[in-house]
């Protein structure tokens, strides 16, 4: 970083766009990099940390001559020793049961732990921060693509049905033309599940994502984000939006732990934006109502047969086939040899719903499934040190960093019934880099 002054932020925008000059590089970045979310779609969302990483490496090395990290964080040592711990593990679980070891299981730990943890121990080491109004400017202009991008699902192609198209990376490995359940939706371009519904009279949506779940997680950042921008117009519009977005995606979990999550934060803020949190105290006894109250839920949802010896008519990735994944998992945990138990079991059990591939045991629960299921408690607990003593850091540093804990609540209730997903990651290294609108950035020395 050459010289980076201090710079005013009331010069920060012309009209409604942004002097692209009066940002730092890392904020050209980061900026760079969620603005072009449609491409990393078409692209497939495969191995962007490594290629990060590599980038980082790369830069510093042509600029100076080396990386010149400080020493790593016992959150950095944790996500990598994480990555290694699930490399080795999948390694000597396919050696052992004669399965042959794919490139993917050596690229996804590399890809999605160990690169991730070059990245936070080089931001940690260069202290690199992104100022609150750039990061708000760059979501808001993620939020209008994709509230673009429903006007036309849904005025033009009428929500219809479609044959998903391949992404690049699809291409590149030579997945099928025709997309099945489980193949991998990074694989193909699915803008909507047209046989799935959110709200009523709507599909449920995916647009720049592999997932809705993922695309949930990423929206309810953008809402919590949108809380703590100072222009109420734009706080306002930019929340409403987001909010919509996130209906539209269907995602059951993400709807009732946002509003959880803004009654919590506004117990912290009592008094403060009295109309924006009158707006949240609706949203979440609307949210209720739609979840709890059986009469009404009946007519915003279309649900099958409500009874677990009815299995085989459940919708796909409905409550009750998530109640038995779960019922499983924690009967096998319970159960388990000392192996399984203190290693894990690698990779999911048996399916649970003939005919749809993702619905297996050790699935749909980060905590329960990702973790002591399938990592068992080495695992957990190598995870668990790298997660804490992260929260650690961000309270210990919580004076210069917005909202970033109760982001990190909204990612606990979640876990529960969800996997870590994709956006969570890049969610949490903004987390790291994200200044408070009233600090000034740091002076760097590269």
């Amino acid at each position: 970083m050459n010289g980076v002054q201090r710079l005013n932020n009331d010069r920060l925008f012309s009209g409604i766009f942004i002097r692209w000059n009066y940002l730092t590089l890392t904020e050209k970045v980061v900026c760079s990099c969620i603005i072009l979310i449609p491409l990393w779609w078409l692209w497939g969302w495969r191995n962007l940390y490594l290629f990060g990483s590599l980038g980082i490496a790369a830069y510093e090395f042509l600029n100076f001559g080396n990386v010149n990290l400080k020493r790593p964080s016992v959150s950095v040592i944790g996500v990598i020793a994480f990555g290694l711990y699930d490399l080795i593990n999948t390694y000597f679980y396919t050696q052992s049961n004669n399965i042959e070891f794919k490139p993917s299981d050596v690229l996804v730990p590399i890809d999605e732990l160990i690169s991730v943890g070059f990245i936070l121990w080089y931001i940690q080491s260069k202290n690199l921060r992104v100022r609150l109004q750039v990061i708000a400017w760059a979501l808001s202009v993620s939020v209008l693509t994709m509230f673009l991008f429903w006007l036309v699902l849904f005025f033009v192609m009428h929500q219809a049905k479609y044959v998903p198209l391949r992404s690049v990376y699809g291409l590149l490995t030579g997945k099928g033309e025709e997309y099945i359940p489980g193949a991998g939706n990074s694989n193909y371009l699915i803008p909507y599940f047209y046989d799935d519904t959110s709200l009523p009279g709507m599909v449920r949506y995916v647009y720049f994502f592999h997932g809705p779940e993922s695309l949930a997680v990423f929206l309810g950042f953008i809402c919590l984000l949108a809380l703590d921008i100072k222009n109420r117009v734009w706080s306002s519009l930019l929340f409403i939006t987001s909010f919509f977005l996130l209906l539209t995606s269907g995602t059951r979990a993400v709807w009732v732990a946002l509003p959880i999550v803004l009654c919590l934060r506004y117990l912290l803020t009592v008094g403060k934006a009295a109309g924006i949190w009158f707006l949240c105290a609706l949203i979440a006894i609307v949210s209720f109502s739609t979840l709890s109250v059986p009469l009404v839920s009946n007519l915003v949802f279309s649900s099958a047969n409500n009874t677990a010896s009815a299995t085989g008519g459940f919708r796909q990735d409905s409550t009750e086939v998530r109640q038995e994944i779960y019922r499983r998992t924690f009967v096998e945990i319970s159960e388990a040899s000392d192996a399984h138990l203190f290693l894990g079991h690698v990779v999911p059990g048996e399916g649970v719903l003939p005919g749809y591939a993702p619905a297996k045991v050790g699935t749909h629960s980060f905590i329960l499934g990702r973790l002591l299921y399938r990592s068992g408690l080495v695992g957990t607990g190598i995870f668990l040190t790298f997660w804490i003593s992260l929260l650690l850091w961000l309270y210990n540093t919580r004076q210069s960093r917005p909202m970033c804990l109760i982001v990190f609540v909204m990612f606990h209730f979640n876990f529960t019934t969800m996997e870590m997903e994709m956006t969570v990651i890049p969610v949490v290294l903004i987390c790291t880099m994200l200044l408070d609108k009233h600090k000034k950035l740091p002076s760097y020395t590269r």
